[in-house]
Protein backbone atom coordinates (compact mmCIF):
# COMPACT_ATOMS: atom_id res chain seq x y z
CA UNK A 1 0.00 0.00 0.00
CA UNK A 2 1.55 3.65 -0.38
CA UNK A 3 2.35 5.80 2.62
CA UNK A 4 1.24 9.13 3.18
CA UNK A 5 4.69 11.39 3.68
CA UNK A 6 3.78 13.88 6.29
CA UNK A 7 4.26 17.41 4.54
CA UNK A 8 5.32 20.46 6.56
CA UNK A 9 2.70 23.15 7.38
CA UNK A 10 3.81 26.50 7.10
CA UNK A 11 2.60 28.85 10.29
CA UNK A 12 1.43 32.37 8.97
CA UNK A 13 1.47 35.48 11.35
CA UNK A 14 0.01 39.07 11.50
CA UNK A 15 3.01 41.26 10.55
CA UNK A 16 1.17 44.18 12.45
CA UNK A 17 -1.42 43.82 15.57
CA UNK A 18 -1.52 47.21 16.16
CA UNK A 19 -3.83 48.28 13.64
CA UNK A 20 -6.14 45.56 14.93
CA UNK A 21 -8.91 46.76 17.03
CA UNK A 22 -10.97 44.60 19.27
CA UNK A 23 -14.25 46.06 18.18
CA UNK A 24 -13.85 44.54 14.50
CA UNK A 25 -13.77 40.91 16.53
CA UNK A 26 -17.86 40.68 16.63
CA UNK A 27 -19.80 37.72 15.17
CA UNK A 28 -21.44 40.21 12.48
CA UNK A 29 -17.78 41.33 11.07
CA UNK A 30 -16.25 37.88 10.94
CA UNK A 31 -18.88 35.69 9.23
CA UNK A 32 -18.81 36.54 5.15
CA UNK A 33 -22.10 36.97 3.32
CA UNK A 34 -21.07 36.70 0.24
CA UNK A 35 -20.82 32.79 -1.04
CA UNK A 36 -17.57 31.36 -1.30
CA UNK A 37 -16.33 30.93 -4.66
CA UNK A 38 -15.33 27.28 -5.11
CA UNK A 39 -11.65 26.67 -6.60
CA UNK A 40 -11.28 24.49 -9.64
CA UNK A 41 -8.60 22.91 -12.17
CA UNK A 42 -8.36 22.66 -15.64
CA UNK A 43 -7.41 19.43 -15.20
CA UNK A 44 -8.48 17.93 -11.93
CA UNK A 45 -7.56 14.45 -12.84
CA UNK A 46 -3.64 15.27 -13.77
CA UNK A 47 -4.03 18.13 -11.02
CA UNK A 48 -4.72 14.76 -8.20
CA UNK A 49 -2.34 12.72 -9.98
CA UNK A 50 0.57 15.17 -9.84
CA UNK A 51 -0.29 15.39 -5.90
CA UNK A 52 -0.26 11.98 -5.33
CA UNK A 53 3.24 11.50 -7.21
CA UNK A 54 4.64 14.25 -4.82
CA UNK A 55 3.08 12.77 -1.28
CA UNK A 56 3.43 8.91 -1.87
CA UNK A 57 6.03 6.60 -1.50
CA UNK A 58 5.74 3.63 -3.96
CA UNK A 59 7.35 0.89 -1.86
CA UNK A 60 5.52 -2.40 -2.44
CA UNK A 61 8.10 -4.87 -0.29
CA UNK A 62 9.67 -4.42 3.54
CA UNK A 63 5.91 -5.82 4.24
CA UNK A 64 5.63 -9.38 6.29
CA UNK A 65 4.89 -11.32 3.64
CA UNK A 66 8.94 -10.61 2.27
CA UNK A 67 10.69 -10.55 5.83
CA UNK A 68 12.28 -13.66 6.45
CA UNK A 69 11.51 -15.15 3.72
CA UNK A 70 13.87 -16.89 1.55
CA UNK A 71 13.31 -15.67 -2.10
CA UNK A 72 16.45 -16.32 -3.40
CA UNK A 73 14.85 -18.42 -6.35
CA UNK A 74 13.70 -17.27 -9.50
CA UNK A 75 11.98 -18.41 -12.26
CA UNK A 76 11.67 -17.98 -15.54
CA UNK A 77 9.64 -18.66 -18.91
CA UNK A 78 10.38 -18.30 -22.34
CA UNK A 79 8.69 -15.40 -24.12
CA UNK A 80 7.39 -17.93 -26.91
CA UNK A 81 4.72 -18.88 -24.01
CA UNK A 82 2.43 -15.45 -25.04
CA UNK A 83 0.89 -16.57 -27.52
CA UNK A 84 -2.34 -13.90 -27.47
CA UNK A 85 -1.38 -11.63 -29.87
CA UNK A 86 -4.19 -8.77 -29.09
CA UNK A 87 -2.40 -9.16 -25.51
CA UNK A 88 -0.50 -6.44 -23.98
CA UNK A 89 2.14 -8.76 -23.36
CA UNK A 90 2.44 -9.62 -26.55
CA UNK A 91 2.83 -6.18 -27.71
CA UNK A 92 5.48 -5.56 -25.13
CA UNK A 93 7.41 -8.36 -26.44
CA UNK A 94 7.62 -7.13 -30.03
CA UNK A 95 9.60 -4.02 -28.52
CA UNK A 96 11.89 -6.19 -26.47
CA UNK A 97 15.30 -7.63 -27.44
CA UNK A 98 17.24 -10.57 -25.94
CA UNK A 99 20.77 -9.54 -24.08
CA UNK A 100 23.57 -11.94 -23.86
CA UNK A 101 22.58 -13.91 -20.93
CA UNK A 102 19.23 -14.88 -23.07
CA UNK A 103 17.34 -12.20 -20.96
CA UNK A 104 14.43 -10.38 -22.76
CA UNK A 105 14.65 -6.90 -21.91
CA UNK A 106 13.24 -3.42 -22.52
CA UNK A 107 15.47 -0.68 -22.49
CA UNK A 108 17.66 -1.72 -19.62
CA UNK A 109 14.38 -2.89 -17.81
CA UNK A 110 14.29 -6.90 -17.12
CA UNK A 111 10.81 -8.41 -18.64
CA UNK A 112 9.53 -10.00 -15.40
CA UNK A 113 6.23 -11.40 -14.18
CA UNK A 114 4.89 -10.26 -11.10
CA UNK A 115 1.71 -11.01 -9.07
CA UNK A 116 -1.28 -9.24 -8.86
CA UNK A 117 -0.44 -7.72 -4.93
CA UNK A 118 2.84 -6.08 -5.90
CA UNK A 119 1.72 -4.90 -9.74
CA UNK A 120 -1.73 -2.80 -11.23
CA UNK A 121 -0.49 -4.35 -14.78
CA UNK A 122 1.76 -4.64 -17.78
CA UNK A 123 3.69 -1.95 -18.30
CA UNK A 124 4.47 -1.18 -14.66
CA UNK A 125 8.36 -0.14 -13.99
CA UNK A 126 9.99 -1.34 -10.61
CA UNK A 127 13.81 -1.37 -8.44
CA UNK A 128 14.53 -4.54 -6.91
CA UNK A 129 16.81 -4.77 -4.43
CA UNK A 130 18.51 -7.95 -3.35
CA UNK A 131 20.15 -8.77 0.40
CA UNK A 132 23.41 -8.92 -1.68
CA UNK A 133 22.84 -5.27 -2.10
CA UNK A 134 23.02 -5.29 -6.14
CA UNK A 135 19.55 -3.87 -7.54
CA UNK A 136 18.17 -3.96 -11.27
CA UNK A 137 14.78 -2.81 -12.77
CA UNK A 138 12.40 -4.31 -14.24
CA UNK A 139 8.88 -3.88 -16.08
CA UNK A 140 6.01 -6.33 -16.00
CA UNK A 141 5.56 -8.13 -18.81
CA UNK A 142 3.56 -10.47 -17.67
CA UNK A 143 1.13 -11.11 -14.83
CA UNK A 144 1.15 -14.37 -11.90
CA UNK A 145 -2.46 -15.63 -11.87
CA UNK A 146 -3.92 -16.07 -8.31
CA UNK A 147 -4.55 -19.24 -8.54
CA UNK A 148 -0.71 -19.74 -8.26
CA UNK A 149 0.09 -17.23 -5.67
CA UNK A 150 0.03 -17.63 -2.14
CA UNK A 151 -2.65 -15.50 -0.33
CA UNK A 152 -0.82 -11.92 -0.82
CA UNK A 153 -0.67 -12.95 -4.31
CA UNK A 154 3.17 -11.72 -4.01
CA UNK A 155 5.03 -15.17 -4.42
CA UNK A 156 4.40 -18.30 -5.39
CA UNK A 157 5.26 -20.89 -2.66
CA UNK A 158 7.83 -23.58 -2.98
CA UNK A 159 7.87 -26.98 -1.33
CA UNK A 160 10.62 -26.02 0.55
CA UNK A 161 8.83 -23.22 2.32
CA UNK A 162 10.52 -20.13 -0.12
CA UNK A 163 9.08 -18.23 -2.42
CA UNK A 164 9.28 -17.15 -5.82
CA UNK A 165 8.55 -13.23 -6.10
CA UNK A 166 9.94 -12.77 -9.77
CA UNK A 167 9.48 -14.47 -12.66
CA UNK A 168 11.61 -13.60 -15.49
CA UNK A 169 11.29 -13.92 -19.18
CA UNK A 170 14.10 -15.18 -21.70
CA UNK A 171 14.38 -16.82 -24.65
CA UNK A 172 15.78 -20.39 -23.79
CA UNK A 173 17.47 -20.76 -27.41
CA UNK A 174 19.82 -17.98 -26.02
CA UNK A 175 20.49 -19.05 -22.30
CA UNK A 176 23.32 -20.60 -20.53
CA UNK A 177 22.68 -23.96 -20.20
CA UNK A 178 24.20 -23.99 -16.63
CA UNK A 179 21.25 -21.52 -16.07
CA UNK A 180 18.48 -23.69 -17.58
CA UNK A 181 19.81 -26.29 -15.98
CA UNK A 182 19.38 -24.60 -12.20
CA UNK A 183 15.98 -23.76 -13.45
CA UNK A 184 16.72 -20.18 -11.76
CA UNK A 185 17.41 -17.18 -12.83
CA UNK A 186 19.42 -16.48 -9.63
CA UNK A 187 22.29 -18.49 -11.02
CA UNK A 188 24.23 -15.34 -12.02
CA UNK A 189 26.12 -13.88 -9.16
CA UNK A 190 24.24 -10.11 -10.08
CA UNK A 191 20.51 -11.58 -9.49
CA UNK A 192 21.33 -13.68 -6.88
CA UNK A 193 20.11 -13.65 -3.06
CA UNK A 194 16.54 -12.96 -1.66
CA UNK A 195 14.88 -9.67 -2.45
CA UNK A 196 15.37 -7.09 0.12
CA UNK A 197 12.95 -4.49 -1.61
CA UNK A 198 10.97 -3.70 -4.62
CA UNK A 199 9.76 -0.24 -5.15
CA UNK A 200 7.73 1.19 -8.01
CA UNK A 201 9.27 3.54 -10.09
Amino acid sequence: MPIPVEKEVPVYSISDTSEILDEEYTEESTVSEEPQEEVTYENEDSYNEGYEDNVYEETVAGTDWLSGMDTSFKAYMDYRCITDTSSIQYELQQQAYTDDRGFRRIGDDYCVALGTGITNGCGERFMITLDSGSSFTVIVSDIKSDCHTDSTCCYVPRYDGSGNVVEFIIDTDMADGGMLSSGNAGYYDDLAGSIASIIKL
